[in-house]
């Protein structure tokens, strides 16, 4: 009994690893033609004086939603597949 259960054991294992090494490559993800192509969000400088703390959250929000919005937009192109 115990001859069967290492053999059914062997026998997932070895499924399991044929699956793994059977599915070929990966998927290539597909690169820019050119570093122009890729839009680089200006990051925001740090304030020295207090006073230019507010200005400086503006500059934060207004660049986490850049970020959102790009990546938003590279999710709706990568489930359309364009």
């Amino acid at each position: 009994m115990r001859m069967m259960v290492v053999l059914l054991a062997l026998l997932v294992v070895g499924l399991l690893v044929a699956r793994q090494l059977g599915d070929g490559p990966p998927a290539q993800v597909k690169q820019p033609a050119a570093v122009s192509d890729v839009a680089v969000p200006v990051i925001p400088t740090v304030p020295v004086r207090p006073e230019d703390v507010p200005g400086f959250e503006r500059q934060v929000e207004g660049y986490v939603n850049d970020l959102a919005a790009e990546r938003a937009k590279q999710m709706e192109q990568a489930e359309t597949g364009k």
